[in-house]
């Protein structure tokens, strides 16, 4: 079997759970199959992923020139590579679709594979945040309709056409049968984690990461350490969560990880912080960081307002993080009432209630930290979720044989 995987996804967003969730599987898929990954990114480049090989696809917008005038949620949605032509020239068996955004992409990597009679499957990775995006982002009425021409219309061809469609949690049956998507069409293949999370980090890293940030040791009794990692994004919710904290008056320290945002006034948010409260902004992180930063905290605080399964939360968990996050997506299905809490989405007084409980409870929260280390490792394996999609890939191309 020959599969081609496409990573479909703006290329300034290219350091995404999505697409490091579509690496994952693609390379644990590698070890049963001939795998290639075509990616739209910034510019051209090839790469090998395990048994995979990776390229990277240089993708752009006719609206680059409008940089600074239009919002990117809007120039995204026009970006486009050549990706629909490794499908034409490729000697694939059948190609695994992978995120939804830039959507009018997806569809011509869809109708590629149509024109050449190859099945191909889609995962779920950002259709909540897609089916979801006129609340998420607060949309005005001329956006909705530029959201269902330009987004919902695209998608609902894609899947539409799909051998099948690869869900993430079950809590994505009810999204599904919104998009018509029958039962039988369905497959369960969520995401897993990677192994690197549940080791413990170097001394040196956690030195690094200490000495970049200011940070000091981990006290028993010194203020709680929570921390956010994600895009700056206004469906991560991180407004609602600086919101949050900053309605509280106990003391703490927040670690908030992730590339920052021109949009965002982050010294504003600095400046109304209590005696005893700090936040920290790091900018982009590396792996290595990411982790260390895990091992420096007491709670993950992830409200998002649109996800469909954060890969971060998992990371979070496998680390020995209990997760403070929101009933959205698939989030109830990695976190349930043993490992951490969750809370309505932009609800910022819930947020902060949830939070200030959890403050006093420090041997609590290293008990769910243990117990989300262990759900995660009994639940959520890129092995076992890459058996689940190549049964799949076998069954469609057994159902296409006779044609």
């Amino acid at each position: 079997m020959r599969l081609l995987a496409t990573i479909v996804i703006p290329p300034h967003l290219s350091a995404s759970g999505a697409v490091n969730a579509g690496l994952a599987l693609s390379q644990a898929l590698a070890e049963r199959c001939s795998v290639d990954v075509a990616l739209m990114a910034q510019a051209d480049g090839e790469a090998r992923l395990g048994q995979a090989t990776i390229y990277r696809r240089r993708a752009t917008t006719p609206l680059q020139a409008l940089s600074g005038r239009l919002p990117n949620k809007f120039r995204t949605l026009f970006y486009r590579s050549d990706l629909p032509e490794f499908v034409r020239r490729g000697p694939y068996d059948l190609v695994h679709i992978h995120n939804p955004i830039p959507t009018l992409e997806m569809r011509r990597i869809a109708r590629a594979c149509r024109r050449r009679g190859l099945p191909y499957v889609v995962s779920t990775h950002g259709f909540v945040e897609l089916l979801s995006a006129a609340h998420a982002y607060k949309l005005r009425p001329h956006e909705r309709i530029a959201l269902r021409l330009l987004m919902r219309a695209p998608l609902q061809e894609v899947v539409d056409h799909a051998a099948r469609i690869f869900a993430l949690s079950p809590a994505e049956h009810p999204l599904l049968k919104q998009l018509r998507v029958p039962d039988a069409k369905i497959a369960l293949v969520t995401n897993g984690v990677n192994p690197f999370y549940f080791g413990a980090p170097e001394a040196s890293e956690l030195a690094e990461v200490q000495r970049t940030f200011a940070l000091t040791a981990r006290e028993k009794d010194g203020p709680p350490v929570a921390m956010f990692l994600g895009n700056h994004t206004q469906n991560k919710g991180l407004d609602v969560l600086l919101e949050a904290l900053l309605a509280s008056s106990r003391p703490y320290l927040l670690i908030v990880a992730g590339k920052k945002r021109e949009t965002i006034n982050y010294a504003g948010y600095l400046a109304r912080c209590r005696p005893g409260q700090r936040i920290i902004f790091t900018d982009s992180v590396s792996d290595q960081q990411v982790r260390a930063l895990f091992h420096c905290a007491d709670l993950f605080v992830f409200p998002s307002l649109a996800d469909t399964l954060p890969l971060v939360v998992l990371e979070a968990m496998a680390a020995g993080l209990p997760v403070l996050a929101t009933t959205v997506g698939g989030i109830p299905y990695q976190v349930d009432a043993s490992c951490g809490r969750l809370v309505p989405p932009g609800d910022v007084e819930a947020l902060r209630v949830a939070f200030e409980e959890f403050s006093t409870q420090r041997d609590s929260l290293r008990i769910m930290g243990a117990a989300a280390r262990e759900r995660v490792r009994e639940r959520f394996d890129w092995s076992r979720s890459s058996d689940e999609a190549y049964r799949q890939f076998l069954s469609i191309l057994s159902e296409s044989a006779p044609r």
